[in-house]
């Protein structure tokens, strides 16, 4: 009604007496009513929400026993009181779900299982509880499978699940439970994976069935693919298990690889190897796969005497033949026979005969007997028989390498050795000795044998009693046809060795061998003695039984002076001296060396002799220095092939006035001095020369060393800055002019013929100087003519001729000087051979080399010095003429050294 409204709204429940809930308005908003519920009955799960449309009470966690019919009361202001009624009815969902297998067994984890592959499987889900009944349904996923249940009890319903002949395809297989009663709330459910075993789908062997080779080390490798669990692999040779296997198996479990460490040996051929994989839990699952072994192994051989035989009684003279037996796979392509480890060949000539498997010998020899042996050839190698030693017997004979001559003094016992090859080796002997007048039995009281071997004491007293021992021997197969012979000489000194050679010079060591010579009939050692060239002390004393020596722990860089020599007990051979060096340290580095020879004189003291020493200077090149040390040598070989050509045209030119002027100025000639640099010495001198090389115009062949200039200025090796002919003197000029001509005629020196001491009659015999020259002394010389005795040479045509050399003998000692006034002028330059003067002291003679400096081999003897003489008689030596008359009575210094010069 208009104007009403509602004072009071009570909840009652059919069965109870009292309400259950009250909404107080009266004399009050509806926001400021009072809600009452009853604590038993509702428990303050109940609200009344006036504000909807139409106002609820709301019962929150509905429980069974709220169910039933409930009634609303509402009282108005105005209108009469109403009553409503409202039926609740509530449902009460399934409980739980419970699975179970065909053993009445609840299933953990939601795993059931494992069947075996083709089974048959009933799967039991059980629904407790709820209201109305529940419905029990099975699932794949979204698929029903079975929706049949069944109640068992009041709250109990039951659905069965039949899978039958279980497949690959069913492993891991997700199966659902449903249970639901209405269609207000979600059903409940419970899944199932199903867990199957399964068996192998393939085994297989991986590879190729090769043949396999013996005794060879293999790894054979199983795979077995679709196996659950894992399988069990085993392997097996025929129906022998094997071992030393090892498994592995992919990351999902379905393929499992087996791999076997296999040996084969040769009895193994033709077996069947297998590789057999199953699942224990389902029967007959086991399959297997395999090879057919085809095992390849060296040949085996085997090697026996022929047959009709007997191996204790061959000798010398019959046939003999092997046959050899041979197992191989594959078969041999090669069959070979060998004889003391030598192979032998098809030789019918020399009686070999080789057929196949067999080996004929035809009249064997004693140098056939030894160890014989088959072998056979396959791809796997080569197979060796078992050795057949051949034993030929013999009459005996003499064995080879025995000593031959013995040295024995008067009244001396000496041991004679005689040893005999025989077989059997029960020998008898029989000694002589024979000389020229007679031939004498040897009492047995006089020698010793021992089967083959024998050993006679003889003592010669006379002269008569050196001759020769004869020694023959006797066994079971005959008489020794040829006797041993044995010389006894008188015991003498050995011979010197001969053949040296000097081996593997390093910086501190030498090797030296030698050949032996004849021992004198007396056992022989040998020595070797080094000397210090300069200071002559020994440095080393090796000996050997042999001439092989091998010294070390010397200083590197200097010479040496080897006496090699044998002795024995009646004394020592001749020494056979060699010269030696050993290098310097630095020239056991690798890379590019530059060697600077430096000038080097002798000062008038020619008790010292000439020593001439070569100083390198090494200079390791790096890349970068290799470019630059190229670039300059380009420029500087530039600069000289134009200074050459220059020097050429120019003096082309001037060849006629030059050879005037010459003969109008006099030449120079005779030999000047001699000029050399020992490391310490002082340098004297007190004239000079200077010439230039007829082969190589432009370049200085002698300077001025006596100017105190730097020594290195005086380098044969430097070219100069200016050689023009401005700064030369008529003297000089017209000693180049006659050094330039190819033919120049000497008529009034002295004929010398080749390899001759003699010279013309009517000139006295020249004396020349001797150089010493040492192991890596490099000796200049110039020869020219003095002022004193100008030459004059006819003009004659300019021809190529090549420069005649002369050698300097350098093994010669000073005599006591001649008295040469009787001699004319000429007879004074030309001094006899025999009688050479000592070293003037303000003469000399200026040295250069003509030819880039090789360095010599260790074991050549040391070269004689080589400079140009001026003549073109080539059958000819040129006499030097040594000095000026006033030294013919010079004083005789004893150790003085003088120079032969030989033209050659």
């Amino acid at each position: 009604m208009p104007g009403d409204k509602v004072y009071l709204v009570i909840w009652y429940k059919e069965g109870a007496i009292t309400p259950i809930y009250s909404f107080d308005a009266r004399g009050k908003s509806f926001d400021q009513a009072r809600h009452w519920a009853d604590e038993q009955t509702l428990g303050g799960r109940a609200y009344f929400r006036f504000t909807d449309d139409p106002a609820k009470l709301t019962v929150e966690s509905v429980k069974d026993e709220d169910g039933g019919v409930y009634r609303c009361r509402v009282d108005f202001k105005k209108s009469p009181t109403r009553n409503t009624k409202v039926n609740l009815t509530v449902l009460i969902p399934p409980e739980s779900l419970s699975i179970i297998d065909e053993k009445g067994t609840t299933v953990q984890h939601y795993i059931i299982g494992p069947y075996n592959e083709g089974s048959t499987v009933e799967i039991t889900c059980i629904a407790t509880g709820g209201r109305p009944t529940p419905r029990v349904t099975w699932w794949q996923e979204n698929a029903l499978l079975d929706d049949s249940f069944e109640t068992i009890s009041d709250k109990r319903v039951r659905n069965v699940l039949r899978l039958e002949r279980l497949e690959r395809r069913h492993l891991n297989t997700v199966y659902t439970c449903q249970a639901s009663n209405n269609n207000l709330v979600a059903p409940i459910s419970s899944a199932v994976t199903l867990d199957m075993n399964l068996r192998p789908l393939s085994v297989r062997l991986k590879g190729q069935n090769d043949p396999l080779s013996a005794d060879n080390t293999y790894e054979l490798v199983c795979e077995v693919v679709g196996a659950r669990p894992e399988p069990v692999i085993t392997w097996w040779k025929g129906s022998i298990p094997l071992k030393n296997t090892r498994e592995r198996s992919s990351p999902d479990k379905n393929i499992t690889t087996s791999t076997l460490t296999f040996v084969p040996t040769l009895r193994d051929s033709g077996k069947y190897l297998s590789c057999r994989a199953g699942v224990p839990l389902i029967a007959d699952s086991a399959i297997e796969d395999g090879w057919r072994l085809n095992i390849h192994h060296v040949p085996i051989v085997t090697l026996e005497l022929g047959s009709n035989l007997n191996a204790s009684t061959i000798r010398e003279g019959v046939d003999v033949y092997f046959e050899c037996n041979i197992k191989s796979n594959p078969w041999v392509y090669k069959v070979s026979w060998r004889h003391n480890g030598k192979t032998l060949f098809n030789n019918a000539s020399a009686g070999t005969i080789v057929s196949n498997q067999s080996l004929v010998l035809q009249s064997v020899t004693r140098s056939r007997a030894g160890i014989y042996t088959c072998v056979g050839s396959n791809q796997e190698g080569d197979g060796e028989s078992n050795p057949v030693n051949l034993d030929v017997k013999f009459a005996p004979v003499c064995r080879t390498g025995q000593q031959k001559v013995y040295g024995v003094a008067r009244q001396e016992a000496a041991k004679i050795l005689c040893e005999l090859e025989a077989n059997p080796k029960d020998v008898s002997f029989i000694w002589k000795f024979n000389n020229t007048s007679e031939a004498i039995d040897i009492q047995q009281s006089h020698f010793v044998a021992d089967r083959a071997r024998s050993v006679a004491t003889y003592t010669p007293m006379t002269e008569l009693d050196y001759g020769t021992l004869l020694c023959w021997g006797r066994n079971e197969l005959g008489h020794q046809r040829h006797p041993c012979v044995f010389h006894i000489i008188p015991a003498g000194r050995p011979d010197p060795v001969h053949n040296c050679s000097i081996l593997n010079q390093t910086a501190e060591s030498l090797h030296v061998e030698c050949t032996e010579g004849f021992d004198g009939g007396l056992p022989q050692h040998f020595v070797m003695e080094v000397f210090d060239t300069q200071t002559h002390a020994l440095v080393s004393n090796v000996t050997n039984r042999t001439p092989v020596f091998t010294v070390g722990g010397l200083e590197s860089g200097l010479g040496f002076v080897i006496s090699v020599y044998a002795a024995n007990g009646k004394g020592r051979s001749d020494a056979v001296p060699l010269h030696a060096y050993t290098l310097k340290a630095a020239e056991k580095r690798t890379g590019i060396y530059y060697y600077r020879f430096l000038n080097y004189s002798v000062g008038p003291d020619a008790s010292n002799g000439i020593n001439a020493f070569a100083q390198g200077t090494i200079l390791h090149i790096t890349p970068i220095l290799a470019v630059l040390v190229g670039v300059v040598a380009a420029l500087v070989l530039v600069a000289v092939v134009i200074v050459v050509v220059m020097r050429l045209r120019g003096h082309d030119d001037d060849d006629g006035d030059e050879d005037d002027e010459a003969m109008r100025n006099g030449g120079t000639g005779g030999v000047v001095g001699v000029r050399g640099t020992r490391k310490g010495a002082p340098q004297t001198a007190t004239h000079c020369t200077n010439g230039v090389d007829e082969k190589t115009p432009g370049q200085t062949l002698g300077k001025d060393i006596c100017d105190g200039t730097d020594p290195d200025e005086k380098n044969p090796d430097i070219i100069p800055q200016n050689n023009d002919n401005d700064y030369q003197d008529a003297d000089e000029k017209a000693f180049e002019k006659l050094n330039n001509t190819s033919t120049r005629m000497y008529e009034t020196l002295p004929h010398i013929h080749p390899h001759s001491n003699h010279m013309d009659s009517s000139y006295d015999s020249v004396n020349v100087m001797n150089i010493p020259k040492m192991v890596e002394d490099i000796t200049y010389a110039e020869l020219a003519l003095p002022k004193a005795h100008t030459v004059y040479a006819p003009p004659v045509s300019r021809r190529q001729e090549p420069t005649v050399y002369a050698q300097i003998d350098v093994s010669k000692k000073v005599p006591p000087p001649m008295d040469c006034s009787g001699l004319s002028q000429p007879q004074q330059l030309l001094l006899h051979h025999q009688h050479p003067p000592m070293m003037h002291p303000q003469t000399q003679l200026h040295m250069h080399l003509h030819q880039p400096h090789h360095p010599r081999p260790e074991d050549d003897e040391p070269p004689s010095v080589e400079t140009p003489l001026m003549s073109n008689h080539r059958e000819s030596t040129i006499p030097v003429p040594v000095l000026p008359q006033d030294q013919c009575r010079g004083s005789y210094q004893p150790g003085q050294r003088v120079v032969s010069a030989t033209r050659f």
